[in-house]
């Protein structure tokens, strides 16, 4: 009887820490990418609204003599348009229509940890636009930036949030605006803020642009949450995502037929779970991949060519690959 009793609370422990949602068949990536020979990470897409089969993807391979490297729609490696010999790349983040001098143009920004740098370069061209990089954290001697995420302000400039390996509680993040000046991009500092539990790192950012709200994973502790709008103040708005199996890792946001906060839960379990502003940041699904202990997530929602006429999620692997998925695939876990 007691055995029966134990089993039953296991069982009831269980379905209580997974939400009672929908537990899902694995989900197979659509297309798999060329794999490179080092670490990846944090994917970002560029969309071609000219042409969408003509759309990239781009990921870090992270190293000492690492590379920016982009993709296209079938997972092949652009070899002419990927950077090399970038010196451990980290996080990167595109940004489409923002202000360089009297013209408008879409860029990516990336971090060069091992520089203590931004690199900004041209989309879908992939030319420097920086000199050579853009220091940040300037007053600390050696402060690895790693994530980053770009945020358009009401000026219609980019503002690039940057976050860096380590540091103290209230001073975890800075914010940059990108100002063109002499055929190259300067950054203007804004703010330093963010809370720190301490307890890993850092490192995924995510910037909602529709609703003007930055994310971070604070690994171990969860996700944190503030104003985009530096006049909007530098207060934490609230924190969610706790109590995960592994890390809080990769965040994507996704603003479809409504605005969700997918995180990915690292370690072991493949899983990605959704979270809704709408309900107070409550979880409301969750959906299990095949790619390996993803730390770098991305979705755009197209339309693209088939299979992704409706959306593409991009998660990075410990294989050495991004996987794509169709929003049709995972569609359903986010109207639980």
């Amino acid at each position: 009887m007691k055995n029966l009793i134990l089993l039953i609370l296991i069982c009831l422990s269980c379905s209580l820490k997974d939400g009672n949602f929908k537990k899902t068949e694995i989900i197979y990536s659509i297309v798999q990418t060329e794999k490179v020979e080092r670490d990846i990470d944090d994917p970002a897409i560029w969309y071609n609204e000219s042409n969408p089969s003509e759309s990239l993807i781009i990921g870090t391979q992270k190293d000492v003599d690492g590379a920016i490297i982009v993709y296209d729609l079938n997972g092949k490696i652009d070899k002419e348009r990927s950077i090399f010999n970038i010196s451990r790349p980290n996080n990167v983040d595109v940004i489409k229509g923002v202000r360089m001098g009297d013209i408008r143009t879409d860029i990516l920004v990336a971090t060069e940890r091992f520089k203590n740098t931004v690199r900004i370069f041209s989309l879908p061209d992939m030319l420097e636009l920086d000199g050579g990089g853009l220091r940040v954290f300037k007053d600390e001697e050696n402060p690895e930036p790693m994530g980053v995420a770009l945020w358009e302000d009401k000026q219609g400039f980019a503002n690039a949030i940057v976050g860096k390996k380590d540091g103290i509680s209230g001073e975890y993040v800075s914010q940059y605006k990108l100002v063109y000046n002499k055929n190259k991009f300067e950054l203007e500092y804004l703010r330093t803020f963010g809370l720190f539990s301490g307890k890993k790192e850092i490192e995924a950012i995510s910037v909602d642009n529709i609703n003007d709200i930055i994310y971070y994973s604070d690994e171990g502790f969860g996700v944190r949450a503030y104003h985009a709008d530096p006049e909007d103040g530098d207060y934490e708005i609230l924190n969610f995502a706790k109590n995960f199996t592994g890390d809080q890792e990769g965040i994507s946001i996704i603003n479809k037929d409504n605005n969700y906060v997918v995180v990915s839960d690292q370690q072991k379990v493949n899983q990605f779970r959704i979270f809704s502003p709408e309900l107070d940041y409550k979880q409301t699904g969750s959906f299990y991949v095949n790619c390996i202990d993803s730390d770098g997530s991305e979705f755009h929602p197209g339309p693209f060519p088939e299979p992704f006429e409706n959306g593409i999620f991009v998660a990075m692997s410990d294989d050495l690959s991004f996987h794509y998925y169709s929003w049709d695939q995972i569609k359903e876990y986010f109207d639980e």
